[in-house]
């Protein structure tokens, strides 16, 4: 990861950030605190889904926010290469391309969210921070064909080609949609925001019902109930 320093004490040299990497595997959530914040991941997020979940109420104007605690030694252990290494490394075109797209992808959604960008980046940099750019199209462009050429570098022109003709495909359709004017992902998170405080505000109404014994409420409390019984794994314990 790259950061870059100001002029403060962390200047990079003697004095770094490190950032231990959890992911979004290890996070959790107290109901209570879902309840109060409501935080969603929008739609168009298809990478890095704990981050943009994060980002959709990161600042809360004259009041606390919502923050990841990490515990010491809490540690998430990663074995996929142990048993699907071909697999992933088959994949790996594909993770540079959803790289570069998260790129575009959360740099428009930055822009989407009611604080500055400014104030957003402040508060992210530097790992979720660097997929917020100020030029993101020019940055996504330049990686690319980086990517590409050091992949004939290598003496691997069949990935190179691949990466280059995937990558144009996709990141064209992206770039094309996000060039419209206004910005396309600001009214998407509003009409999904605007639903989660629907699905939260009927949450609210039906265990009010549930507490007063309303037959209605009753029945859906029973009809939840069922969908949830028929959809435990049996695990044969």
């Amino acid at each position: 990861m790259m950061t870059r320093y100001g002029e403060s004490e962390l200047n990079g040299r003697d004095r770094c950030i490190q950032r231990v990497h959890v992911t979004g595997g290890t996070c959790g959530i107290l109901v209570e605190s879902l309840r109060k914040y409501r935080p969603f991941t929008p739609t168009f997020i298809g990478r890095a889904e704990d981050q943009a979940y994060m980002l959709s109420v990161l600042l809360n104007e004259g009041g606390r926010t919502l923050r990841y605690a990490h515990e010491a030694g809490l540690i998430m252990r990663h074995d996929k290469k142990s048993f699907a290494g071909e697999a992933i490394q088959s994949a790996y075109t594909g993770k540079l391309i959803g790289d570069y797209a998260r790129i575009l992808h959360f740099s428009y959604y930055a822009r989407a969210l009611p604080w500055s960008v400014e104030r957003i980046k402040d508060m992210i940099d530097p790992f979720t921070g660097c997929f917020v750019s100020t030029i993101p199209f020019t940055v996504v462009s330049l990686r690319l064909a980086l990517g590409g050429a050091l992949f004939f570098k290598n003496g691997k022109p069949n990935e190179g080609f691949d990466l280059l003709q995937m990558g144009t495909n996709r990141l064209h359709k992206i770039i094309k949609k996000l060039s419209e004017t206004p910005n396309p992902l600001r009214e998407k998170f509003q009409k999904e925001k605007k639903a989660w405080n629907v699905f939260y505000d009927v949450l609210d109404k039906v265990e009010e019902g549930l507490q007063r014994g309303d037959p209605f409420d009753l029945d859906l409390d029973n009809k939840a109930k069922e969908m949830i019984k028929t959809s435990q794994i049996d695990l044969g314990t």
